[in-house]
């Protein structure tokens, strides 16, 4: 039987500064994978591509080094982490693990807010193409992307833990990077169309053992085909434009 709780999931504030508006956009082109794994993050450069001070810069910076999205050197400045298959397994059977405490809190607690707005991240997904057709062939849809975020947040926002889906939220942004630096494409994922279906209605038919099972795999799955990918993969540039 469904639950009272008033709670509402935490959702991102309006970026109020400089800082934090240089933290998105760096935040977004290095999960976009526009910097290649190991480059280094000049602030110089930084600063003439984003239009900003040195000070909101190495705000940012440091923000995203605590995320984990830069390291920081002590006398060489910033850099985009050199993500390895030894940080992807890692990185995959954390978000596995903590996916799964917070899925099943969010269908112990559930009530019809988390349900209601469950239905309707799904729904948003399901109307949108994935993909869409460009001169260099298919690219993945922005709005695809942000539903598929919202999506994912939408089954562990009644977890009752802004902690917890704070970390889910980190750590999905992280396999996003991993997923577009590899080139996963519609061709890699055939097959593979109904996962957020059948994780759906798990979810949403409150079968706490299915739900968990499907996430699981689902995440597990993903990060296989990202490593095979990965090992496949020849040298890139490292700044795309």
């Amino acid at each position: 039987m469904l639950e009272s709780n008033d709670s509402l999931p935490p959702g991102r504030t309006v970026p109020a500064t400089l800082a934090s508006q240089t933290y998105e956009r760096l935040r977004r082109d290095i999960v976009d994978a526009h910097y290649a794994p190991g480059q280094k993050l000049g602030t110089r450069q930084l600063s003439e591509r984003y239009d900003v001070g040195l000070a909101p810069l190495r705000e940012a910076l440091t923000r995203l080094s605590r995320e984990g999205l830069v390291v920081q050197h002590d006398r060489r400045g910033f850099a985009v982490p050199n993500f390895g298959g030894a940080h992807l397994e890692e990185l995959s059977r954390t978000r596995a693990w903590l996916n799964d405490i917070a899925l099943r809190a969010s269908i112990d607690y559930a009530d019809q807010t988390w349900v209601q707005g469950l239905v309707q991240a799904y729904h948003r997904l399901t109307r949108l193409d994935r993909y869409l057709e460009g001169e260099a062939g298919p690219r993945e849809n922005p709005e695809w992307e942000a539903a598929h975020r919202d999506f994912h947040t939408a089954l562990i926002a009644g977890c009752r833990s802004r902690w917890m889906i704070d970390y889910c939220n980190q750590m999905f942004e992280a396999s996003t990077y991993y997923r577009r630096y590899s080139r996963i494409t519609a061709e890699h994922r055939k097959g593979r169309e109904n996962e957020h279906e059948r994780l759906f209605q798990a979810a949403v038919s409150l079968q706490a053992d299915e739900a968990a099972r499907l996430m699981r795999k689902h995440v597990m799955e993903t990060a296989q085909r990202v490593q095979e990918r990965l090992l496949a993969e020849s040298a890139r540039p490292g700044l795309r434009s």
